[in-house]
């Protein structure tokens, strides 16, 4: 298995990289080099005062998903990845933080990293922006519908209302999204919601189809933002059942799906914030509720008027292909995905109306015969899963945190597929 060596660099550093390594340089104010795009500088100054820990820790999770994005994913499957990253102070990741991130990247991605830190010759050309007022919270919004119903609970249910943070890349459909679910917020909440938005991609095109690593970034712009304000919690609002990441097939274990929100994900990641001293704790407000219950929560909670119409709007699809197909629309939840159909078996556990737009529902003839066919995995798993259940042996052989309760877990896995039963995939 051949390693494949990268560099992170500010765009003004001075150090001299190996020459076996790609270099990525990362602009020092919002904008573009000729390897990454961004909206925040080498330094976060746009964010406020971050602590040092909190900007090392952005600027490996973000080098670590550009490398994830541009490196080509083997037949093997997994990849050795060596990544060594300038840093504002490498002595907070002496103590095994930095094994800990490594043993994190691990578990999302199923590759194997290497990671090495130097120290970065630069300083701040500017000094950050004057500390803003306080906040006790701030809450993932990425323009998926479990993110927009945890901003509903969260504004319904908490004194006072978090920093709400984005990420987007070259996903048209998500930005929109956000865009979207932002813009409502603002009108039909007073005082509006605070809302940072940040774009983080890489220039070059991707080789990598999925973005595993994804989560780790979004959380460390997380705690960017709420370290900077003094906040003590850091909510990733995610229905339990997905979150769980239980293989509906055998032929899809492991990081083959998606440990975004699993509970040892967010386990390690609290062990690693307090590793490095951060006085932030991620959580998960939907932890032990399925899509549907949760949708059923925020709805007898009576939020806003017309919160229903931005659901719809909303995008869960984990492929969004649809430009691939003849008439088809890169925009749209596709409606056959294994999260599309987590989704619609949402609404009807719900009992709420589901004004989403689905692709599948607007293909005819051999463009929606071709969609199926992409769908036949997810389509073949979901009939598995549904006809057979999941085996508590699965649940008892997972990862667990050390406080884990199996049998609650199982529960939640049986309401989850229970729903998932509830949507008619042809």
């Amino acid at each position: 298995m051949p390693l494949t060596r990268f560099y992170v660099c500010g765009e003004a550093s001075t150090n001299q990289p190996p020459a076996d390594r790609h270099i990525l340089r990362w602009p020092t104010t919002a904008g573009e080099t000729d390897t990454v795009k961004s909206a925040i500088g080498w330094w976060l100054p746009s964010l406020g005062p971050v602590p040092t820990q909190a900007i090392d820790l952005v600027r490996i999770a973000g080098s670590a998903y550009l490398v994830d994005r541009i490196s080509g994913r083997p037949s093997t499957f997994t990849r050795r990845l060596h990544l060594t990253v300038e840093v504002a102070n490498p002595e907070p990741w002496e103590g095994g933080a930095i094994d800990q991130l490594a043993q994190l990247l691990f578990w999302l991605t199923g590759d194997t990293w290497e990671l090495q830190l130097v120290q970065d010759p630069t300083t701040p050309d500017d000094p950050v922006v004057g500390a803003a007022d306080g906040a006790d919270s701030v809450a993932l919004l990425s323009g998926g519908l479990d993110s927009y119903l945890g901003a509903l609970h969260l504004l319904s249910t908490r004194s006072d209302s978090p920093l709400f943070v984005g990420h987007y890349d070259t996903a048209t459909a998500v930005r929109r999204a956000q865009n979207t679910v932002h813009s409502w917020l603002q009108e039909a909440n007073t005082p509006p919601p605070s809302y940072t938005q940040i774009e983080f991609t890489q220039v070059a095109a991707k080789k990598e189809s999925s973005s595993r690593s994804r989560s780790l970034l979004f959380l460390a712009l997380g705690t960017a933002v709420g370290t900077s304000r003094g906040a003590s919690k850091l909510f990733v609002p995610e229905n339990g059942f997905t979150s769980l990441n239980l293989p509906l097939h055998p032929n899809r274990a492991g990081a083959l799906s998606t440990r975004s929100t699993h509970p040892e994900t967010f386990y390690r990641v609290n062990l690693l914030l307090q590793s490095l001293d951060l006085s932030l704790a991620v959580t998960n407000p939907f932890a032990t509720y399925t899509k549907g219950e949760e949708m059923r929560l925020v709805a007898d909670s009576h939020p806003p008027s017309g919160w229903e119409r931005i659901v719809g709007l909303t995008v869960s699809c984990s492929k969004l292909d649809g430009a691939r197909i003849k008439g088809g629309n890169s925009t749209l939840n596709c409606g056959l995905c294994y999260a599309c159909v987590t989704r619609r078996g949402a609404f009807i556990a719900a009992g709420v109306n589901d004004s989403t737009i689905y692709l599948s529902d607007g293909l005819t003839g051999n463009a929606r015969h071709k969609l199926l066919e992409r769908r036949y995995s997810d389509r073949a798993a979901i009939s598995y899963a549904t006809t057979r259940g999941i085996d508590d042996d699965v649940i008892d052989a997972g990862t667990w945190p050390p406080e884990a309760d199996l049998d609650e877990i199982s529960d939640l896995a049986r309401r989850g597929l229970a729903e998932l039963g509830k949507v008619v995939v042809t």
